[in-house]
């Protein structure tokens, strides 16, 4: 077992290595982030599919909203989650891995010097991972059978999973490179080469 002397030096060397500071800063705040845009996500796709009428404030939720997707659970996230699993999009194991993404989240959230200064509270990369999986398997889910199913332009063709981007993979899955260390610099480099694309 460690003595709390030597607890305490490691606690102490993780605050002050400038690059330990760094590095967590960068990944707490990537976390935080990614947890936003996926329970964005997964609400407002759902809500905006229900939403018929709008007024000068925006769209005005529905009764078919109320009813087939709030009544589910008093949580507007867990119960859109329901919801997906009703249309088969995901099981039991993805909500579950959503309720221990938003547990490490309030973690973080509610006490992030914990994680900045303390030698074994540490940042669960892994569970960063998880966000992107789980979005690109819900994006990928409404983007082909919702959103291609009434596009006519999609009409007797087969989009392959792997041929399906959205906006939200590609913007997490550059986050996550940056939060393991990988080069992403491969966004940038594709972006200038399409910018000299654009401009010409």
């Amino acid at each position: 077992m460690e003595a709390p002397r030597e607890q305490v030096f490691r606690s102490w060397a993780k605050f002050l290595n400038p690059e330990s500071l760094r590095s967590n800063l960068i990944a707490a705040s990537i976390f935080l982030a990614a947890y936003e845009m996926l329970r964005t996500s997964v609400i407002d796709r759902i809500c905006n599919f229900f939403t018929y009428e709008f007024d000068e404030n925006g769209g005005i939720v529905s009764e078919d909203y109320r009813n087939k997707v709030l009544s589910l659970d008093k949580s507007p996230l867990k119960a859109s989650l329901l919801w997906l699993k009703e249309m088969s999009a995901i099981g039991d194991a993805e909500i579950k891995l959503v309720d221990d993404i938003r547990e490490h989240r309030n973690d973080l959230a509610h006490d992030l010097p914990k994680f900045l200064t303390t030698a074994d509270a540490e940042i669960n990369i892994n569970l960063l991972g998880a966000i992107y999986d789980l979005v690109r398997k819900i994006d990928r889910w409404w983007i082909k059978e919702v959103e291609i199913s009434v596009n006519s332009d999609f009409d007797g063709q087969e989009v392959a999973d792997a041929d399906i981007q959205s906006g939200t993979m590609i913007f997490i899955q550059m986050m996550l490179r940056i939060a393991t260390g990988e080069d992403s610099l491969v966004f940038w480099d594709e972006f200038q080469k399409q910018a000299v694309n654009f401009s010409d």
